[in-house]
């Protein structure tokens, strides 16, 4: 075995086996091998800790821009702290020159191992993706944008209960963004400059396969590029295929930049995927980073809400179903029950109001640009592109060359524009569009459905379309709000709802567009929870106040302080007498016998509860139950607390009826 004072430089990495870097780590196995250095199996000599030592070769760590380039990786991968990243433990040189840069070892496969078994579910993939979604979110926070998202950086772990387990990989290439915090202070100080790039505008770097638009024109990369990345992933995921088959990997930047995004059944006819799903991923998958996700948080919330809609379990808790309404409600009026601890017989006038300012209207999308703004004409010259004919499209991608693409492209389109009508939403063997006349509209006053599924894929903008054509459907206007929510959008979602509770005040009993709303509250932040705590508080009706009382009496389990000042807001809208006229009769008497002072006050209501109570109310009857608990100190506590309900069979009654009506749902 060769001593670290012995061994000559390495240049394959066999070599290396056997010694011991920096004094601690031996080096046990070769797991991969590549031009600028390797990456090993090592261990901590005194730790018998398993780690991985990626090891430029010393020929490597003269120049400069590799060496910088690879401390910046050390110095981004230390400051991503989180469970779903892999971290750097060390950073440093050996004895013969050759930069090392310890990672935590992961033992596992790779994503794209997965991916060549074929397509995995729709609930597999969702649960990966948003793993991915909350290491980008750190990341992004830390101000490091990865910029070669790919299925063989991220691993796939098995870690207690869960086998996908994600850990994301080298940032290599990562970019630290201007203005974060300490990792892009540390690395500019260490570069020898404040913020110095390394690379030049115009450089491309990362993955032909997995490279967003603007990181295949060599434009400035922000968080967007790497959102981009992760939904190629998942379409990979859902459909086992690439969205693009191309030739080679220049005509690949170029489908990225200009090819529209085929629909799964086009790509992949024998898949099935949910349509809220397929949103996300093409929502991810927009060419202009304006419109897709704000950020990581927008997608992991877009990803849950498209679950819960498509009745995919992700095991982050709760119920799959939207719709669905648990028969048993929570520990009823424990300490941690916001309801239980507000007093509804206070004067209006003594009540605090939830928020301090009315709701704002929404704000714009963030994809709207001015037009007149060279972003906006930007924006809408790839709005242009996306209405072009497929087959126009995929020549020019896959003929011309990636510098001359745009320039191509707008030639042929002002050349053709005025003979050319653009293409809306056309289905599969349909010449039907969204730019059909108004009369065309007049033939039936409900949508067909194959285009209302065409547009549900597509997105907000072409349901929006859809609606203004068929204005009587007020279905279009529910599934615009559910599309919306999927993004994230919250401020449009719930601007949507409201128009479609105008429109269609029955629409108040819909499973979907309650939980919508619901989670908006639960989750939203400003304006966006300020409108949809109006929405519960009067336009929802009976739905509303149930889901106020569901909130307020939510444990605060794993999200913690949000949830904790959420359940406090909803309990006070529940202490607002117009808020309580619109509850349900089962809703009406939980209020009085939570109001309810006295045994005799509550066991006038037993009989009410036999007929009207619902499972929310047991919670408060079966502690009447208890003959103990009251008598003070010297009596031991032993005495009942509430002795009329010993009289009759009344309290017995009410619990068995309203278990007996739960069993029969």
């Amino acid at each position: 075995m060769s001593s670290p004072e012995t061994a000559a430089p390495a240049v394959d990495g066999v070599n290396r086996l056997g010694m011991v870097i920096s004094g601690r780590y031996l080096i046990r196995e070769l797991l991969g091998e590549g031009g600028m250095g390797s990456v090993y199996l090592a261990e901590h000599t005194h730790m018998k800790k398993r780690v991985a030592l990626k090891l430029l070769h010393p020929e490597m760590s003269d120049n400069a821009e590799v060496s910088a380039r690879f401390e910046r990786e050390a110095m981004a991968a230390a400051h991503i702290e989180h469970p779903n990243v892999a971290g750097a433990t060390d950073f440093g040189k050996t004895e013969d020159g050759a930069f090392f840069l310890v990672l935590e070892y992961v033992e596992g496969t790779s994503l794209r191992d997965a991916l060549a078994k074929g397509p995995i579910s729709a609930q597999r993939a969702l649960r990966i993706t948003r793993q991915i979604g909350l290491a980008l979110e750190r990341a992004h926070e830390a101000g490091i944008v990865h910029r070669d998202l790919k299925p063989e950086n991220v691993m796939l772990v098995k870690k207690d209960d869960e086998p996908d387990f994600v850990k994301v990989l080298d940032f290599g290439i990562a970019k630290v963004l201007e203005g974060a915090a300490s990792a892009s202070a540390e690395i500019a100080k260490r570069n020898g400059g404040a913020g110095q790039p390394l690379t030049r505008m115009g450089t491309i770097l990362g993955t032909p396969e997995y490279m967003a638009p603007e990181q295949a024109l060599g434009e400035a990369v922000t968080p967007a590029a790497d959102l981009y990345g992760v939904g190629v992933m998942l379409y990979e995921m859902l459909t086992g295929l690439h969205p693009f088959d191309v030739p080679d990997r220049m005509a690949m930047l170029s489908f990225h930049i200009v090819a529209p995004v085929p629909l799964m059944q086009d790509r992949a006819p024998k898949v099935d995927v949910p349509a809220m799903v397929e949103a996300v991923v093409r929502c991810l998958l927009e060419k202009d980073a304006k419109k897709r996700y704000a950020n990581a948080r927008a997608l992991i919330e877009a990803i849950e809400t498209a679950a819960a809609g498509s009745s995919i379990d992700l095991g982050l808790g709760g119920t799959p179903n939207p719709g669905a309404v648990p028969s048993q409600r929570g520990p009823g009026w424990a300490s941690n029950d916001a309801f239980a601890h507000t007093s509804l017989g206070l004067p209006a006038a003594n009540v605090t109001t939830a928020s301090g300012s009315p709701a704002a209207s929404p704000s714009p999308s963030p994809g709207a640009v001015a037009s007149g703004t060279a972003a906006g004409k930007k924006s809408a010259l790839l709005d242009l592109l996306a209405r072009q004919p497929r087959n126009v499209l995929y020549g020019l991608a896959a003929a011309v060359p990636l510098g001359l693409i745009l320039f191509v492209v707008v030639l042929v389109l002002v050349f053709r524009g005025p003979k050319t009508t653009p293409d809306g939403i056309t289905t599969k063997g349909s010449g039907s569009s969204s730019g059909e006349t108004a009369t065309g509209a007049s033939k039936g006053k409900t949508a067909p459905p194959d285009r209302v599924k065409a547009a549900v894929v597509l997105g907000p903008d072409a349901l929006e379309s859809l609606a203004k054509e068929f204005p009587e459907d007020t279905s279009l206007v529910q599934k615009l709000a559910l599309a919306y929510g999927a993004q994230g959008k919250n401020a449009e979602a719930m601007k949507a709802v409201r128009t479609l509770l105008a429109a269609d005040p029955t629409a108040a009993n819909d499973d979907e567009i309650v939980q919508l709303v619901t989670n908006t509250a639960a989750k939203g932040k400003g304006t966006d929870d300020d409108e949809a705590f109006a929405l519960l508080e009067g336009p929802l009706g009976e739905r509303g106040v149930d889901a106020l009382i569901d909130m307020s009496t939510r444990a605060p389990g794993r999200e913690g302080r949000d949830v904790r000042d959420h359940r406090l807001r909803a309990a006070k809208s529940l202490a607002k007498p117009e808020v309580r006229a619109h509850a349900s009769p089962a809703a009406a008497l939980l209020f009085e016998f939570k109001a309810a002072q006295t045994c005799a006050d509550k066991h006038d209501l037993l009989a009410r509860a036999k007929d009207q109570g619902d499972a929310r109310l047991l919670a408060a009857l079966k502690p009447l139950k208890s003959t103990r608990g009251c008598g003070g100190f010297f009596r031991g506590g032993n005495s009942d607390c509430h002795p009329c309900m010993r009289k009759d069979t009344a309290l017995d009654d009410a619990i068995g009826a309203i278990e007996s009506r739960g069993a029969t749902k």
